[in-house]
């Protein structure tokens, strides 16, 4: 029987299959190379709950240990916090370094005319990263809906206070009930996405997840000059395959920024962007 893990918990798995919740534990003899996570698909036996086999991943992302994911729904708010460019570029970066899908979810549209960003919206339309707008006075998440597709694990990703919690509850209220479900089989008290756990949502699951509030990039700048939004589909036209968009020669992004093609306000962001990381791997 194939299922898909939902939460760990020293030890323990719990596994969604075939619309059952099971708590499953490794067989005695690990066999395993890689450890199980949250979002593997794995087969288990019914009678021992024993995971046999863990499937092989779509993608893992190490912090948040997430195997699977395939889109994130960028979240930030117009106002308290207030929106930042850098912020959103900083993890549509992270998303597209794993291959993911994205789309900027932008909250608290009530209380401020979300139009005072426009170039900003613009930009990320042009470059293929879908905005919806989000009033939390009517809660309407019919578009938000349509964005997640079936069969699909997502994640929403962004600071605290800009209404992710808020937008998972608007897409289910029974997201509460699962998630004290999941802690009872655990043995343990009220979740407070302290881990990772997935709902089931429609046909695929949703991460509700503490590990995307901030992150760190995990690559080099020229792995983040290859995925920054905006230059994914423009780097190619650099000279160098190993350039950073910054004092080479024969720059695309660069001759983008001196055509006015790309604002300085957002090679401004990429520059700030990079210059925290290093010039190449570190091993450790």
């Amino acid at each position: 029987m194939i299922g898909t893990i939902v939460s760990l918990d020293f030890g323990a798995y719990l596994v969604i299959a075939e619309g059952t919740l099971y708590r499953c534990h490794l067989p005695k003899t690990d066999k395993f190379i890689l450890s199980p996570v949250v979002g593997d698909r794995v087969t288990v036996d019914a009678v021992s709950n024993q995971i046999l086999t863990i499937h092989e991943r779509t993608s893992f992302i190490k912090r948040p240990r997430l195997a699977n994911l395939s889109h994130l729904f960028i979240v930030s708010s117009l106002v308290e916090p207030v929106f930042s460019f850098h912020l959103v570029a900083l993890f549509i970066t992270f998303a597209r370094f794993y291959n993911l899908g994205v789309t900027v979810v932008m909250t608290k549209t009530d209380k401020m005319d979300p139009q005072t960003y426009a170039m900003y919206w613009q930009y990320l339309n042009e470059h293929h990263f879908p905005v919806i707008f989000f009033s939390q006075k009517d809660l309407e998440v019919s578009q938000l809906i349509k964005a997640i597709k079936p069969h699909h694990l997502v994640a929403f990703a962004g600071q605290t206070g800009v209404g992710k919690s808020t937008l998972i509850n608007a897409l289910d209220p029974e997201f509460a009930r699962k998630i004290g479900t999941y802690s009872q089989a655990l043995g343990r008290g009220k979740h407070q996405t302290k881990e990772v756990i997935l709902l089931p949502f429609g046909q695929g699951f949703i991460a509700d997840t503490p590990g995307f509030s901030s992150l760190t990039l995990p690559m080099t700048k020229t792995d983040a000059a290859k995925v920054f939004p905006g230059f994914e589909s423009q780097f190619q036209g650099c000279k160098f395959f190993n350039c950073t968009h910054q004092h080479e020669p024969d720059c695309a992004i660069q001759a983008l920024v001196n055509r006015g093609k790309i604002s300085v306000e957002i090679y401004q962001d990429y520059l700030k962007i990079i210059d925290k990381l290093p010039e190449q791997k570190e091993f450790h």
